[in-house]
């Protein structure tokens, strides 16, 4: 008989209402049903779901229908399906879960390709289900397991070259009720010799089903996950030396695991339980939270492992569910730094655990873009993050050749107003008043559905003028000069003479302004082309 490409495993527990649909999806692959074969196991189902099975196998002779009793989760049938595997490939589905109709053909591509050991394909949620963002920004063939973000995704739902989990001896362990999954997912990626990405393509739909029990979907008590997640870390140490790759997975789990359990939950937890909960998480910060790690959380994981260590429990009680909002909402800056303003802040906490300033970066969105012969018209939105620290923002013009600057003030829903103008170089304070032409006008109109801002400009002196906007907090600022791939790229509306807005071949948003607008400007240009055609005459 010949193998296999892929064999796909199915681990089926109580879900009879939709294991159709997803052996559906598995059945219409277009790779070719004849190329696949089905390793479906009913870990003790007591609805229909083994009978729904055994209806499949018997239309379907690339579908194997197993029935066993019920081990108390997904690692037991999992473990079944991989001694039964045959194919080249192993993919695994939860039986309430479907894949997109070329899922595999394009992640089977991709390892052939790349000679990939392990493939991972773009998940979307349906019915609220939140999926991982970071690994699929973008299509690699060769993806960095350290830096391009595959290490934040442990679940099982990937394809895996069956010769490295055999040669790995990979397994589920079958003790778990949840997170069975990430040792032998972290696993695989240390071993694996190529892993690639498949980005441009929804090949898993990740569903949230009422009445459907799976333990990976709620919240697991931090009693049951930290034992657990000690265990995975423990082998990321085992199998990485000392230094910034091993603290570069490591970030992961604290993040995700060892203190998301210090949340918005711990207020709810009676004193024993918090004890408990803290001696749990103690001995993994003190030994996996190294500096590089310190430095890199954000202020509240920091503050949570600085107090776990220390043994801060009134200090921890106070920090942990803080919402992180209303710590950035009331931020501090000083000297040109930022503080996020959680409880502790200047009550004997280091300030560098409560420091932003390095994650303080504008995000900047261009919605529409008018010229008229008058001025010009900017639609956008313009914040900073992280998300709830208060921001202003300036429209920034700076004319080439002797680098004159205009600042336009873009408040939310405020009225136009007249421009600052800068010294070259500066966004700072305008200059004297006198000797110069009159300031040009512009600001925020009432900001379009949605937020944001929508700047008229009007009256800029003839030029070439480079667009850039300011955002700061308090006196912190941030520039970004205006760019057609970071920011977006609106078809510009309307045509002047006067107000040409361009982008560069660099993609920079620019305005040319040829001279005064309205009839004074009509008399010029008229006046200009007169005495051009007079001269040529002569």
């Amino acid at each position: 008989m010949d193998v296999p490409v892929v064999s796909v495993i199915v681990a089926v527990h109580d879900v009879e209402a939709y294991l159709g649909e997803c052996l559906d999806s598995v059945v219409g692959q277009s790779i070719g049903l004849e190329r696949l074969e089905v390793v479906a196991v009913d870990d003790g189902s007591t609805d229909g779901s083994g009978a729904v099975l055994d209806g499949y196998a018997r239309r379907h002779p690339e579908i194997r229908a197993v029935h066993q009793a019920a081990s108390g989760g997904p690692g037991g049938p999992r473990n079944t399906g991989l001694g039964l595997a045959r194919g080249r490939y192993v993919f695994f589905l939860d039986s309430d879960d479907y894949l997109g109709p070329q899922a595999l053909e394009r992640l089977v591509a991709a390892a052939e390709r790349n000679g990939s050991d392990v493939v991972l394909g773009r998940m979307a949620g349906v019915g609220g289900r939140r999926v991982p963002r970071t690994p699929f920004a973008r299509n690699r063939d060769r993806a960095d397991l350290y830096r391009d973000g595959v290490y934040y995704t442990l679940s099982a739902q990937k394809l895996f070259r069956r010769d490295l989990v055999e040669r790995l001896g990979l397994r589920f362990p079958e003790h778990l009720r949840t997170g069975e999954d990430q040792p032998f997912t972290a696993l695989a990626y240390l071993g694996a010799r190529v892993i690639s990405v498949v980005a441009d393509y929804d090949c898993y739909y990740l569903t949230y089903r009422e009445g459907v029990r799976n333990a990976s979907r709620s919240a697991v008590h931090p009693l049951e996950r930290l034992p657990q997640v000690a265990e995975v870390m423990e082998l990321v140490e085992r199998h990485t030396p000392p230094g910034e790759e091993r603290d570069r997975l490591m970030m992961r789990h604290f993040r995700c695991e060892v203190l998301s359990g210090f949340g918005p939950r711990w207020r709810s937890f009676d004193r024993r339980t918090r004890d408990r909960v803290t001696g749990l998480a103690r001995p993994i910060v003190d030994r996996w939270a190294t500096a590089w790690i310190m430095d890199r959380l954000p202020p509240a994981d920091a503050l949570r492992a600085h107090c776990i260590r220390h043994g801060l429990r009134r200090e921890l009680d106070e920090v942990a569910g803080f919402p992180a909002g209303r710590a950035y909402g009331a931020a501090v800056v000083e000297g040109g730094r930022i503080f996020a303003a959680y409880p502790g802040f200047r009550a004997g906490l280091p300030d560098r655990l409560f420091e932003i300033t390095g994650r303080v970066r504008p995000v900047v969105r261009l919605a529409a873009l008018r010229a008229g012969r008058d001025g010009f018209t900017l639609e956008g939105a313009a914040r900073l993050e992280p998300e709830g620290l208060p921001a202003e923002a300036e429209l920034i013009l700076r004319r080439r050749g002797d680098g004159l600057r205009l600042a336009f003030p873009l408040p939310p829903g405020g009225g136009p107003r007249s421009a600052r103008l800068l010294p070259p170089g500066a966004t700072g304070s305008p200059l004297p008043a006198g000797g110069g032409p009159p300031a040009p006008s512009g600001g925020a109109l009432p900001a379009p559905a949605g937020g944001g801002f929508r700047a008229v400009v009007a009256g800029v002196p003839p030029g070439t003028w480079d667009v850039s906007v300011v955002v700061g907090c308090r006196g912190l600022t941030r520039e970004v000069r205006l760019n057609a791939d970071r920011h977006g790229a609106p078809r510009i509306e309307g045509a002047s003479r006067t107000n040409r807005l361009f982008f560069t071949v660099h993609g920079n948003l620019s305005v040319e302004v040829s001279g005064p607008t309205g009839w004074i400007g009509h008399a010029r240009a008229a006046l200009r082309h007169i005495l051009k055609r007079d001269v040529c005459a002569m």
